[in-house]
């Protein structure tokens, strides 16, 4: 067990149904599945999912306030636009999702996996992933300004025009991300994890000019 293990959620093998009206405020759901309902815009405080199952569910444009989320699997949800700040998730894995331009600033993650996300614009400034893993997600012109992402694993994500300004890398596994135009400086990169490939384009990306010698 290494310290970059990431944990998967904990759900029982029988769970209840919950219908589509049993969100509201100070909801909670526990060991219960949600399938192919529609919270678009929804607005709840303290909203709790504990050992659950959500499956292609449209949070679009939704604001929760307080959200928790344990050992819970969400599949193929629309999450774009939701407005997501100081949630709390542990043990959560999110698989085909949709998080364009989702705000979860300041969220605190811990055995958090994404699998085959879009999170293209989404803004995690200031978010903690302790631990994290991301497999094949697009993190295009994302914000995680002065996120913790240690010991943070991007698996062939696409972190173009992503903002890492005052994140924490230190062990961070870029090897197989595409960095193009990624927002960082030296301070930044110190400690993280790149493949030799990357060298040049990291070089580029810290305004470095490499000539040889006899070039004008």
């Amino acid at each position: 067990m290494t310290a970059n293990t990431i944990h998967p959620p904990q759900i029982p093998k029988h769970l209840a149904k919950a219908g589509q009206d049993d969100l509201q405020e100070q909801g909670e759901f526990t060991q219960v599945q949600l399938a192919d309902h529609d919270y678009t815009g929804r607005s709840a405080a303290r909203l709790l999912f504990d050992q659950a199952r959500l499956s292609r569910i449209n949070f679009m444009q939704s604001r929760f306030s307080a959200l928790r989320i344990f050992d819970t699997r969400l599949e193929r949800c629309e999450l774009s636009g939701g407005l997501w700040e100081q949630a709390r998730l542990r043990r959560v894995e999110l698989s085909g999702c949709r998080l364009l331009g989702t705000n979860l600033s300041e969220c605190s993650c811990e055995d958090l996996l994404l699998k085959e996300c879009k999170a293209d614009k989404a803004i995690f400034i200031n978010a903690v992933f302790r631990p994290a893993r991301f497999e094949k997600c697009s993190f295009q012109g994302a914000s995680f300004e002065g996120a913790d992402l240690r010991g943070v694993v991007f698996q062939e994500c696409d972190l173009s025009q992503a903002d890492l300004r005052g994140a924490k890398l230190t062990g961070a596994d870029l090897r197989t991300a595409t960095i193009n135009g990624l927002q960082i400086s030296i301070k930044e990169l110190q400690g993280a994890i790149i493949a030799p490939f990357q060298a040049a384009q990291v070089v580029s990306l810290l305004g470095v000019r490499v000539k040889e010698p006899d070039e004008n």
